[in-house]
């Protein structure tokens, strides 16, 4: 079984597709259950299918910036401050 590290980084491949060449905060913010049972509940496989399918990318480029983050859960991804 995949431990959360692994769809952490199917998370950051998946950022750093969509944005070649830029830097990418790829750490876990451990204050967030929600963040942690989205991964807990998703092998790397589907954590890529589901920021694909809910065009995350998208969001990070239209409403996100340097002093924003995005945050993934169970129902979907939300911007935030950092």
């Amino acid at each position: 079984m995949a431990q959360i590290v692994d769809q952490i980084a199917a998370g950051v491949d998946y950022v750093k597709q969509a944005f070649p060449g830029r830097h990418v905060w790829d750490s876990r913010n451990t204050d967030r259950s929600a963040h942690t049972e989205f991964l807990s509940d998703n092998t790397p496989s589907e954590v890529r299918n589901l920021l694909t399918q809910w065009n995350a990318a998208n969001a990070l480029l239209k409403q996100a910036g340097p002093t924003k983050r995005l945050l993934v859960t169970r129902d979907g991804w939300t911007v935030t401050s950092r």
